[in-house]
């Protein structure tokens, strides 16, 4: 099925990592000041900090906090207009892993389980969506708010708090380079206000070019188990018609940006994986056939991550995602079969 749930956090903030695009030409920085193109306004820092994020080639060392675990992590980003974007994270503490991620997949690479795991991105920013391309997409969800000053990574900092407006997600303080607009640092703050996540840059190496060879694995995967989840066409149009699932009522501002089926080693049947947006968090949701999944009933959370899994009929749903515990929770009592809707369930 999908990975379970203690896998999910380190692999989100392998995608969060591959969100920070960190280094910024003096010249262009010079030249971003003479345009006047400084933000004053919250959202278009946002704007200046997604624009930015995709351009540079850097080294660069990260902590990231969730829960009570700290981790620390390099990464290695190419931006070559030739290649396209690619990136090797590698974990400087814990378990030894590292995840690989280009312009149509994502490989992770995790010696303490023996296996690779290898998808196809789900987005064009997977989690990068922290900083999105359009701020009025967040409103009326979140309040954009300039909240001061502040240094990280001995760079001079601007923070933007994205402040939200219901019970429905989380909020968030977005630091972003002065000079460059490049985001440094982000948190993920819960109802009170405390943080329940945190990834910061600690320093960078820019880089002109990126060599090939830093952005291949340098672990030893020699007998690993490869695992790659597939999306088939043949697959897909037989199984369509008894497998199409909707969301009945999703929480304000969450939309399906994604449905699709999944075939996975081991499964006889496809998995259905849903993905919702509200344009700063993501929800996957995933149903297969309750004879071929683990039972799993109620919440689950670790750090900012939670989920919850309830039993449809004849099949098992599970609903994960950087949210609120009562969102996923929400999503997975609005689950409605639209071949077998006697199956639905009203339970939260």
């Amino acid at each position: 099925m999908m990975p379970r749930i203690e896998r999910l956090v380190p692999l989100a903030a392998g995608l969060v990592l591959g969100a920070l695009a960190m280094a910024q030409m003096a010249a262009a920085n010079d030249a971003a000041q003479a345009n006047g193109s400084i933000p004053q306004t919250a959202s278009g820092w946002i704007e200046r900090g997604s624009e930015a994020r995709s351009r540079y080639s850097f080294v660069g060392d990260l902590v990231y906090q969730h829960a009570d675990e700290i981790e620390t992590m390099r990464i290695w980003r190419s931006a070559n207009p030739e290649t396209g974007v690619r990136e090797r994270l590698h974990s400087l503490s814990g378990d030894a892993r590292e995840i690989l991620r280009g312009d149509d997949r994502i490989t992770c690479i995790l010696p303490n389980s023996d296996s690779i795991l290898v998808d196809r991105r789900r987005l064009d920013r997977p989690l990068g969506v922290r900083v999105p391309a359009n701020a009025s997409r967040l409103t009326p969800h979140y309040a954009l708010r300039l909240t001061g000053e502040d240094r990280v990574a001995d760079r001079s900092a601007v923070e933007v708090r994205l402040e939200p407006q219901d019970t429905q997600r989380y909020g968030y303080a977005l630091w972003f380079d002065k000079q460059t607009g490049l985001m440094l640092r982000a948190e993920v703050l819960n109802p009170a206000g405390r943080v329940i996540e945190r990834l910061m840059v600690m320093n960078l190496d820019l880089r002109d070019a990126m060599p090939e060879a830093l952005l291949e694995s340098t672990l030893d995967d020699a007998g690993f188990t490869r695992v790659e989840k597939r999306w088939d066409p043949d697959t897909a149009s037989t199984t369509q018609a008894r497998g199409r699932w909707r969301v009945s009522n999703p929480p304000a501002g969450y939309r399906v940006s994604m449905d699709r089926l999944q075939s996975l080693p081991g499964r006889a049947a496809p998995v259905r994986h849903l993905l919702l947006t509200d344009g700063l968090a993501n929800v996957s949701v995933y149903i297969e056939p309750a004879e071929q999944a683990p039972g799993v009933d109620g919440a689950m959370r670790m750090g900012a991550m939670n989920a919850y899994g309830r039993r449809i009929g004849q099949h098992q749903a599970i609903v994960v995602g950087e949210v609120p515990a009562n969102t996923v929770r929400r999503i997975a009592a609005s689950l409605v079969s639209e071949s077998t809707p006697e199956t639905t369930g009203q339970r939260p």
